[in-house]
């Protein structure tokens, strides 16, 4: 899918609701669930129709992956929630951990249609609200929320354009199937071969399916696709259900091999993070939740030592007029983000923030015309709206000279308290750390990697992950990557009379944060110098930060607070890429790729096998956040992880393959240029 003619945002359900406060969809004139009784019809038909109290039982994996067609209500969801504790309570020492839940709504109710339909269930109260409060922006494509050792991947969009992004990862790892959504006869457009057969490739051996229908023409696709069918009973006055079983093998068919998700292989427990950043954090963060033995190795004294340290940095979606896969992408991170870093203000991690929105300045003409071509892709407007002049000085709470755009939702937060705050509570959580560790060396042997430190001392483990920005090219596996270091300065100014009245971020050519919690000082930012990696103060950045607001705002009263001379500024040297979009992979082999792909133009023309691009095992990175580090890091860390451990990933393909460390090098060796 290359989304160029997909709608962008999702339309929400039309609803109504009877008597009994059963909804009922006005877009398919059809009830959501029985009205005898929603939750037992779920039960028996999804959860007993899957056998999955029982296939738990002799699960032999951490994970158990479910995907369901028709999210409507999460009905089906809560109940497989509350099942799958109750079975981890009762078998606490029981492989299997986590639960994955992929669904799939093409019109998702909103919150407030979400919060009547949920109080027939006081029962699911908890993860009601916590649905709510999470609930994601009404953007196409994959949110993933999570519910302790459940993660909920919501698609929102046709199923028939969001299957198949699930893509060549996912071949042959879902469990189980809630093959549910409206009637066929009501919904004939999701009930179709395409869906059966997608349904089948994805499916492990031995994985099931159950549905309500027992419609022929259903049976005889699954059937058709692969699947045994078998007629129950069906719930209440329904006379039969279909279940089914996938009992035969296939093989994969990786369609795009040379961007292939690589897992580890072997033992994975021992994970060795170098960096000690914003990347490095989520992380550690993610492996922790996973039980998984972390180590991080940070050549700095302490935490956020360089790009991670500044004293405030906003937190919003980099939208693009001319990159709409990119926007999708900063999106979903945006929202993944805020919702990660509500979790750290109730696990009482101290960082400051502030959320009342960010203000983009239409400055001149040029970024103007590129606000109203964002506009016309048509976000939501808690995530992008055009505001005239009167609009934008209003919610930003400062006189301002033009007209622009204000995303909502955004806001500023301190990433030195978060990332050095965040790393002390992991190490209570269990994360070791070791400071004033310079690797410079990475070894593989026969089952781990080697890390050499400055000073000779050697540290083994099962898999490395390189999070340490600019420095992640200084190894010979990693020097062939196209990074490249950019220089940034900060300038820190004291608050004024008029600048205190500043409640958003206000982005210019430049950006300017509201005051910090104390009420003193301000940043300005930032300073953009290529190729460079020099952290000693320039006199000339400084001035170059307040020359950009003076001259985009000219006019502008408050203008006169803006105040340079104290030299207070901090620099930090971040890591980025030519197609402003992170990289976050397996490590791949530039050597043995350049052999084994060599004519991979001519492999590709003449439809011969191609076998998955060369990587490094056990040897993964995640870098090149540039300047959206803030936004980009939880996502990326999160999905990572999942990489590593097979478990399913909360992006699409069309991104992933993106943000492959491999994918400059794919791109000259798919025109026939080799790589040099």
């Amino acid at each position: 899918m290359t989304n160029k003619n997909k709608p962008l945002t999702t339309d929400f359900a039309q609803l109504k609701f009877n008597l009994d406060n059963t909804p009922v969809s006005l877009q398919f004139d059809d009830i959501y669930f029985s009205v005898q009784d929603g939750l037992a019809e779920s039960r028996y038909v999804f959860l007993q129709g899957n056998n999955l109290l029982q296939r738990w039982q002799q699960h032999r994996q951490p994970h158990f992956v479910i995907a369901e067609s028709g999210f409507g209500s999460g009905l089906n969801f809560f109940a497989c929630v509350q099942l799958f504790r109750q079975f981890r309570q009762q078998n606490p020492n029981h492989l299997l951990q986590r639960l994955y839940f992929i669904s799939f709504e093409k019109y998702p109710f909103t919150p407030q249609q979400l919060q009547q339909a949920h109080r027939t269930y006081p029962e699911f109260a908890e993860l009601s609200a916590r649905l709510q409060q999470h609930y994601p922006f009404a953007v196409n494509g994959c949110h993933r929320l999570h519910f302790g050792e459940t993660a909920l991947d919501l698609w929102f969009g046709d199923i028939r354009d969001n299957l198949p992004q699930l893509g060549d990862y996912m071949l042959q790892k879902i469990d189980a199937w809630f093959l549910d959504g409206f009637a066929p006869s009501k919904n004939p457009q999701m009930w179709s071969d395409e869906l059966y057969q997608l349904m089948f490739r994805y499916s492990k051996t031995g994985a099931t399916f159950a549905t309500f229908t027992a419609a022929s023409a259903v049976r005889k696709g699954l059937e058709a696709a692969g699947f045994t069918v078998v007629k129950q009973k069906g719930f209440a006055h329904k006379r039969e259900m279909l279940c089914g079983t996938k009992s035969t093998h296939d093989e994969k068919q990786n369609k795009i091999p040379w961007y292939q998700a690589q897992s580890a292989v072997g033992e994975v427990n021992n994970i060795a993070i170098i960096g000690g950043g914003v990347a490095s954090l989520f992380t550690a963060l993610c492996c922790l939740k996973r039980g998984l033995n972390v180590t991080l190795y940070c050549e700095d004294p302490q935490p956020a030592m360089n790009a991670s340290g500044n004293k405030q940095g906003a937190l919003y979606p980099q939208l693009s007029d001319d990159d709409l896969r990119n926007s999708r992408f900063y999106a979903y991170a945006f929202g993944y983000a805020k919702q990660l870093l509500q979790d750290f203000f109730e696990q009482k991690i101290e960082f400051e923030s502030g959320w009342q929105g960010v203000a983009i300045c239409a400055y001149n003409c040029k970024v103007k015309q590129k606000l109203e071509q964002i506009s016309a892709q048509q976000w939501p407007t808690d995530l992008f709206q055009l505001c005239d002049q009167n609009q934008l000085s209003r919610l930003s709470g400062i006189e301002l000279n033009c007209d622009g755009a204000f995303i909502a939702k955004g806001g500023w937060l301190a990433p030195q308290q978060l990332v050095q705050n965040g790393f002390a509570y992991l190490q209570k959580c269990g994360l070791k750390v070791r400071f004033n560790q310079a690797i410079t060396e990475l070894n593989p042997n026969a089952n781990n990697w080697q890390l050499i430190n400055s000073q000779g001392d050697k540290f083994e483990h099962n898999i490395v992950v390189l999070a340490n920005g600019y420095q992640i090219t200084q190894f010979p596996q990693t020097a062939k990557l196209p990074l490249y270091p950019v220089r940034g300065q900060v300038s820190q100014i004291p608050t004024g009379e008029q600048l205190k009245n500043l409640k958003s971020v206000l982005c210019f050519d430049g950006y300017l944060t509201p005051a910090d919690l104390p009420q003193k000082s301000h940043c300005i930012g930032a300073s953009h110098m290529r190729n460079c990696a020099d952290r000693t103060f320039s006199l000339e950045e400084q001035q170059q930060n307040a020359d950009k607001i003076l001259q985009n705002l000219q006019g502008c009263n408050w203008l006169t607070e803006i105040d340079i001379s104290a030299n207070r500024a901090r620099i930090g040297v971040r890591c980025s890429t030519r197609e402003r979009l992170p990289i976050m992979g397996a490590v791949p082999h530039f050597e043995q790729t350049a052999e084994q792909y060599r004519n991979l133009f001519n492999l590709r023309r003449r439809r011969q096998p191609i076998p998955p691009a060369p990587y490094y095992p056990n040897l993964y990175l995640l870098g090149a956040l540039g300047s959206r580090g803030l936004t980009s890091a939880p996502l990326l860390a999160e999905t990572l992880v999942c990489q590593m451990l097979g478990e399913p990933l909360p992006l699409g393909e069309d991104i992933l393959h993106a943000l492959n460390p491999n994918r400059t090098w794919i791109r000259k060796l798919l025109k026939g240029t080799p790589l040099t």
